[in-house]
């Protein structure tokens, strides 16, 4: 059993223990809640996640409650209901909450608040950071800040050597760091590849360099399943083999359409071979987070009274980030698609027994070789180098 949730089990345990006899007025239990973002619940992605995570936090013992989001206009809406059905931690699914979030946090100081994919903003009234008027992260409020360029960097060098056609194409949902660290991970993925193996491998939909790239966009960007097909017909019209989407349920058209038309994608935030099953044959890998620990854990510290104050970076050093797959990942890396050399890192194939579902999976890890490291992925300054062209690192 994860020794993790034992710990927040018993964290549990103490909040509605009485302190002496039968006769003590037991503690109200602690209530742990989740705002979910737009796209919803059946996403088979973050919201997901972080349901699963609400849901081991039901079973260790504590009360749950969640909202979920039809649209931005809910967002604030939403916080304000949990917090009058009496929740003391609210996690908020997704980067465009944010605003909601740190009013709340900053109105309601005995209640603990985190948010997905997003950091404390300190902007004041003037809306710019690092000024006098800024506005520092208070005691309640804690980002769970994932660096999914460090997994996307792992699935573009993947993604880059599996190509047969040298073209990968890649979009997002909405234009925000939540989403374009992914893709700027892939970016530096096929970069390093290129300069490895002397190649030419090609994105299409995002320049890392310029930060501009092709997003869904309009009311439905994470839930347009439809758009999604469109989007990947035009990358393989374009002589795409592997498609990358970040937009959610619309990400989920284009595997679909990438099954039918016999080529590959990759997958987000969950194991998406496994929560996608139906379309298990379409992926080479997923770039995954690990959302669901994240937030028990979350909620585990936010019972023990530690409400936050700073936040927190989720990298493949803490376990936060995986990049997952099934018989292609395996197969392909066992023919040489390692990072090796005196210079670097490696790219490690485990089987790990998922016992949530019962089927084997392998996971690509970073692991350091001896010589000089080219791959470290739990060094941010790998990333911005490989996107900024400077090979000084390398």
């Amino acid at each position: 059993m994860n020794n993790r949730l034992v710990a927040f089990g018993a964290a549990a345990a103490i909040q509605v223990a009485a302190c002496g006899g039968s006769s003590a007025t037991p503690a109200p239990k602690f209530t742990a809640c989740v705002a979910f973002d737009t796209g919803g619940l059946g996403d088979k992605g973050f919201n997901d996640l972080a349901k699963k995570g609400l849901d081991a936090t039901g079973a260790a013992g504590m009360k749950t409650a969640y909202s979920e989001a039809k649209g931005s206009t809910d967002y604030a809406a939403n916080i304000q209901r949990l917090i009058d059905q009496g929740c003391n931690s609210i996690v908020a699914v997704g980067y465009n909450q944010q605003g909601a979030v740190q009013t709340a946090a900053l109105a309601n100081a005995k209640i603990a608040f985190s948010i997905i994919d997003s950091s404390w903003d300190p902007s004041g009234p003037d809306g710019k950071a690092g000024t006098a008027d800024d506005v520092k992260i208070p005691g309640n409020f804690a980002g769970l800040d994932f660096r999914v360029d460090q997994a996307g960097m792992l699935a573009g060098y993947l993604a880059a050597g599996f190509s047969k056609t040298g073209i990968i194409g890649t979009y997002g949902g909405q234009q925000f760091p939540g989403v374009t660290r992914f893709m700027d991970g892939y970016a530096a993925g096929i970069a390093y590849y290129n300069k490895e193996k002397s190649k030419t491998v090609k994105l299409l939909g995002w320049d890392a360099v310029a930060q501009k790239g092709q997003f869904v966009g309009g009311d439905n960007p994470w839930g347009d399943a439809a758009k999604g097909e469109q989007i990947a017909k035009n990358f393989v019209d374009q002589g795409a083999d592997v498609v990358a989407p970040v937009a959610g349920a619309t990400g989920n058209g284009s595997i679909k359409y990438m099954l039918s038309a016999g080529k590959y994608g990759i997958g987000v935030d969950a194991d998406q071979a496994l929560t996608l099953p139906e379309y298990a044959k379409a992926f080479l890998t997923s770039a995954e987070k690990v959302i669901d620990q994240a937030v028990i854990d979350q909620f585990k510290n936010n019972a023990a009274g530690k409400l936050g104050g700073a936040d927190y970076a989720a990298t493949l050093a803490n376990g936060d980030l995986d990049i997952t797959g099934h018989d292609l990942c395996l197969q392909r890396v066992h023919t040489g698609l390692e990072v090796g050399g005196e210079h670097g890192v490696k790219l490690v194939v485990r089987r790990d027994l998922d016992a949530a579902v019962g089927k084997r999976r392998c996971v690509v890890r970073a692991a350091e070789l001896a010589g000089r490291v080219v791959l470290e992925l739990v060094d941010d300054r790998l990333v911005d180098d490989l996107l900024s062209g400077s090979q000084e690192r390398l």
